[in-house]
């Protein structure tokens, strides 16, 4: 009795298929560029399995693709942020420049007496 009678044709398949990987993706293709004929039967699962393959592939370069703008994506959120940041702190940093001169000159006024007069006019 043939031990191959009693398997779905699923299990025929799959078995199809683990012999394709294990023969490789290249000897696949090698294989249908020289038989060629159409008098091989297993050209259509050869081009079935050779077509999921490209379609994974296809599948993992999306995911990747997609993964690649999600991450460019919050990099971009990312330096919004530190450059809003970075335009607070440089406002303030103005402000505090601004005070300082202010505080140089009025102590350069003091210094040089040109606010004599307000001492002379508070009671």
């Amino acid at each position: 009795m043939d031990e191959h009678a009693n398997e779905s044709p699923t299990n025929e398949c799959e078995a199809r298929y683990r012999r394709y990987e294990a023969a490789g993706e290249a000897s696949i293709r090698a294989q249908l560029e020289e038989e060629g004929s159409p008098a091989d039967s297993e050209a259509h699962a050869k081009r079935a399995w050779l077509f999921q393959k490209e379609a994974g592939r296809q599948n993992e370069e999306r995911r990747a693709m997609f993964a690649s703008v999600a991450a460019a994506n919050d990099a971009a959120q990312i330096a919004r942020a530190s450059a809003e940041a970075s335009r607070r702190s440089a406002f303030w940093t103005m402000i505090a420049a601004l005070a300082a001169t202010l505080g140089v000159l009025v102590n350069a006024a003091i210094a040089l007496g040109w606010l004599d007069w307000l001492r002379r006019a508070a009671p």
